[in-house]
């Protein structure tokens, strides 16, 4: 017989066994689903769109003057900052003197001394008259009095606009601003002997306003020319005009046509149209370039799209939607012209769809997802939380 305690043992045994097999043969525990991937998304709404053209444009100033030495003299002295703002009537740069001085003190006493002479010939010719009369002296005598009285008041006519020129010329040393504006770089240093051949010394320029000048292609010149001139600035009047900065950023100011050019270019088939921008802040500087928007004042309720959530393939145009039971579907679209950061929508898009903006590269068609609701800035296209965007 087995002892007690053997029984004991195989009996713990047997269940030991029972329950190893009884976990073996048991269903493995499902895990549980993902949660839906979070995505932000953009409500379309309506929006007035008014019929737009683009064109790429340069600034220039409106009125620019180019300092240049009138006279040939070393540069004594510059009384300005580069870049700086300037007044008119302002000294700008003092040329060297001496000679200018010399000339006008020579001037002044040349007429002093035609002065002089225009006196001593009217007193002989008074007193030549005088004998003349009582047959003392003849008639060549008083006629070469006359020539030498006609003589001294042409010497005196010269040395006065000699004085005059020797005093224009002391002026031109000193070379001042014709108008308000903003002064250039300096093209001479202190030192340099300039003159009229020696080109600009430096340069003043009003750019409030400024001028934006692009180019238009003949139809449209044409077609605009033949609603005629007296229509012109009525036409003029009904456009809203808005520049974007090279960095994507629109101007706040707006601007109005100034000018068409009474011809056209002949190698590029174009006519120069000018608009002009007021610049308060002078964050326009001449040079650059920028995007010239011309809009009409009214236009048609249309559906906008986020550029940002348009992806392409060879089948074209797509975006993806989130539904009613918030799966991700496809659709594809067309577009039209760019309206800031979106698109307008031609067919494809309604108002109150959702379209995914980010997360794209989350998620596909047919996945449910938890969409964020976001506002996008129209303009710059930047992104944020609908709460914040309604503060």
């Amino acid at each position: 017989m087995q002892s007690l305690e053997v029984r004991i043992w195989k009996r713990i045994g047997v269940l030991l066994l029972a329950g190893v097999m009884g976990v073996g043969c048991s269903e493995p525990a499902e895990p549980p689903p993902p949660a839906p991937v979070a995505v932000s998304v953009v409500e379309l709404e309506t929006s007035e769109v008014r019929p737009s053209r683009e064109f790429v444009a340069r600034t220039s100033a409106s009125a620019r003057a180019d300092i240049t030495a009138r006279i040939e003299a070393e540069i004594q002295e510059v009384l300005f900052r580069e870049g700086a703002r300037v007044q008119r009537g302002q000294v700008l740069v003092l040329l060297e003197d001496t000679r200018a001085s010399a000339d006008l003190q020579q001037s002044e006493a040349e007429l002093t001394a035609a002065r002089a002479e225009l006196d001593s010939a009217q007193r002989n010719l008074r007193r030549g008259e005088d004998v003349a009369d009582k047959g003392f002296l003849s008639a060549s005598d008083l006629d070469k009095l006359k020539d030498r009285f006609s003589a001294a008041q042409s010497r005196l006519q010269a040395a006065e606009a000699a004085l005059q020129k020797a005093r224009t010329n002391l002026d031109y040393a000193e070379l001042r601003a014709p108008f308000d504006g903003w002064i250039g770089r300096l093209n001479f240093d202190v030192g340099a002997v300039v003159g009229p051949g020696s080109g600009p010394i430096t340069s003043v320029l009003v750019t409030d306003p400024m001028y934006v000048e692009f180019q238009v292609n003949e139809a449209d010149f044409i077609a605009f020319r033949r609603a005629g001139a007296e229509s012109a600035d009525a036409v003029a009047r009904t456009l809203d005009l808005t520049l974007t900065l090279s960095d994507g950023a629109r101007y706040e100011q707006s601007g109005t046509l100034d000018f068409a050019d009474v011809q056209t270019d002949a190698s590029t088939g174009t006519v120069a149209i000018r608009a002009v921008f007021p610049n308060p802040g002078a964050v326009l500087v001449p040079g650059l370039y920028v995007t010239l928007k011309v809009a009409g004042h009214a236009g048609d309720q249309r559906v906008l799209v986020p550029q940002v959530a348009i992806q392409e393939t060879l089948e074209g145009k797509f975006v993806l939607l989130v539904d009613g039971q918030n799966q991700v579907v496809q659709r594809f679209i067309k577009t039209g012209a760019r309206e800031g950061a979106l698109l307008v929508v031609e067919s494809g898009l309604e108002a109150g769809d959702r379209v995914v903006v980010e997360g794209l590269q989350k998620v596909r068609a047919g996945v449910a997802v938890n969409p964020v609701r976001k506002h996008i800035d129209p303009e710059t296209g930047a992104l944020s939380q609908l709460d914040e965007a309604l503060q």
